[in-house]
């Protein structure tokens, strides 16, 4: 494929990527309203990005307090956004949508570009026309939540690290811009923090010197500390006590470990506390150690049932409910069941369709993938794995799977590898002597 065609072709697939998505948003989008639209999370992340806005920082707004029950990312995302179009719309969950169009589009070009490196430039425009038209990630356009930030985030990081190839090419310079763009996708879902390791080992396997490889994963360290450090320290400042990224993390290991734990996502009386939620920030933190201590005694009284909770956990996000979760969302978790039902079914047929061929392409692309033992193969590979694993350790929900997907995507892509084509050799100059004449060589 000559580059005119791929950027045809690539510029074809972005304009149906971004038609379909402006398509949803005037459609779909929704302000989360309802008795109880406060306690889920698309109004959670408008309540902050409000306070936000106006100047306030993240803080609880039925409290006043300042949190970090969520990673800050997605609520700084939101909150500039409000702030940004406040003059414009008062509908600050419509500009977020629209930013997220523009996000999403951006991805599709990422996508095209990672699978390029790996395996042609028909991998490439493969990857950005499935990535262009899947459904959930659509879907996830509408909605308040984090999942197209995040995913614009770790594909960026993504290109940049695979951009160039592992040799004299690639920088410092280019490994500490891959560490900001990782910690900026560390701040909207932590659970990227994994794939630091994956990163460095695949550095140690494609570069025989030592000290680059140390250079490097400075750069890359510095980086991604350069991102979460800050808040950390604003933690340490407005919330008297170190809090890295959240305050979370006891919920999440509660639901999945504690008595009665089935791996699904439940309210549990095990997790259950002396301390309210509008107490403020005493109770948020002292909630969240004792919650995390009440996971670690569930896990070791309850050590048995673990192969069976991560087998469960692994069915609630990735086999029962198929890849359709932000559908859900943009009706407020069905509080605000807007969409008719038949619509609703087709799309939900359409969405688990596509999921189930992505994921069968992407497995065998996978496999492939590692048997090839390229370097940067690997660490595509590992990075899916990680962001993969590191969910089960919590509470299986289909939502968990949805940063994997653009890499499930590319890997699949690259079932059909076509190098680029070799540049046109250069021709070589005679040189002229004293008894020829001049001629051209090729």
């Amino acid at each position: 494929m000559t580059e005119r065609r791929y950027r045809r072709v690539l510029a074809a697939a972005t304009v149906v990527g971004l038609g379909l998505r402006l398509a949803w948003v005037a459609w779909a989008s929704r302000a989360p309203t309802g008795p109880n639209a406060f306690f889920l999370d698309p109004a959670r992340y408008l309540g902050y990005g409000d306070q936000i806005a106006r100047g306030h920082g993240m803080v609880e707004g039925l409290t006043g307090d300042p949190t970090a029950y969520y990673p800050p990312g997605y609520p700084w995302f939101v909150g500039i956004v409000d702030w940004a179009s406040s003059p414009i719309t008062d509908a600050a969950w419509l500009a977020v949508a629209y930013v997220q169009v523009v996000l999403g589009t951006a991805s599709i070009v990422l996508c095209a570009h990672v699978a390029r490196r790996l395996a042609g430039p028909v991998a490439g425009v493969v990857a950005a026309a499935v990535f262009g038209i899947y459904p959930n990630l659509i879907f996830h356009t509408g909605v308040v939540l984090g999942e197209t930030l995040y995913n614009f985030l770790f594909l960026a990081f993504l290109a940049t690290l695979l951009h160039r190839p592992w040799t004299v090419a690639f920088t410092t310079r280019r490994a500490l811009a891959c560490g900001l763009l990782l910690g900026l996708a560390i701040m909207v879902r932590p659970i990227s923090l994994a794939v630091i390791p994956v990163v460095i080992g695949c550095w140690v396997l494609a570069r025989k010197d030592h000290a680059v490889v140390l250079r490097w994963s400075a750069a890359l360290l510095v980086g991604v500390v350069a991102c979460i450090a800050p808040w950390t320290i604003r933690n340490a400042v407005r919330l008297h006590a170190f809090v890295p990224i959240s305050t979370n993390t006891g919920d999440n290991l509660c639901i999945g470990h504690a008595d009665g734990a089935t791996g699904a996502f439940q309210t549990l009386e095990a997790c259950q506390t002396d301390h309210e939620f509008l107490d403020g920030l005493p109770a948020e933190l002292a909630s969240d150690k004792e919650k995390q201590r009440i996971a670690v005694r569930g896990f070791i009284d309850n050590l048995d049932r673990e192969p069976w909770l991560l087998w469960s956990r692994t069915y609630y996000t990735w086999i029962r409910d198929g890849d359709h979760d932000a559908l859900f969302a943009v009706q407020l978790y069905r509080q605000d069941r807007w969409m008719a039902i038949p619509t609703e079914s087709r799309l939900i047929r359409l969405a688990d369709a596509i999921y189930w061929l992505v994921v069968a392409a992407g497995l065998v692309g996978c496999v492939q993938l590692v048997r090839s033992r390229r370097p940067e193969a690997l660490a595509l590979v590992g990075c899916a794995l990680m962001t993969a694993l590191v969910p089960l350790a919590f509470f299986g929900d289909q939502r968990f799977k949805v940063p994997v997907i653009p890499m499930l995507i590319i890997a699949g892509a690259t079932l059909l590898h076509r190098p680029d084509p070799l540049p046109p050799p250069e021709r070589a100059t005679p040189t002229p002597t004293s008894n020829s004449t001049p001629t051209q060589t090729s």
